[in-house]
């Protein structure tokens, strides 16, 4: 098997069951949501050095790169298996928690809420849903 199942054992000797292989692949894009929050909370990023005029948005691009694939794991674990109808999801809740996360940072003192910064978001998840498809394709095409 390739593609994402190949890291999962499968079948009746599996040592890790089907349902919780489905509930431990929502872990990391739960912690992931958690970290994104956790930072718009800050007055202003820790790590965050300007040293080009789009950097911040490159850290969003990347950070949303992540979080899209950490949707894709989980997402692909669910019972589902229509490629389109994931794709869909992850655009959805990704892009969807990109525009929480601007407007929660607006509430937030020293911050600014930006729509280049959802682009940027919406971007990364874009290119984690582009990967995505790329291997099911790939999976398709070799089976």
């Amino acid at each position: 098997m390739h593609g994402i199942h190949s890291i999962i054992p499968q079948g009746h000797h599996s040592l890790i069951s089907q349902t919780t292989v489905k509930y431990l692949s929502k872990i990391p894009a739960l912690i992931c949501s958690m970290g994104i929050y956790y930072f718009s909370s800050l007055p202003q990023a820790p790590f965050v050095m300007t040293t080009f005029q789009w950097q911040d948005k490159f850290y969003h691009f990347f950070a949303y790169l992540f979080y899209g694939c950490t949707l894709v794991f989980s997402i692909h674990f669910h019972k589902n298996r229509n490629t389109k109808k994931n794709i869909l999801l992850i655009l959805i809740i990704g892009c969807l928690y990109a525009i929480s996360d601007e407007f929660h940072q607006s509430f937030v003192p020293g911050r600014t809420s930006e729509i280049g910064d959802i682009i940027a978001d919406c971007l990364g998840i874009g290119l984690s849903v582009l990967l995505y498809w790329a291997i099911m394709k790939k999976k398709s095409i070799s089976s």
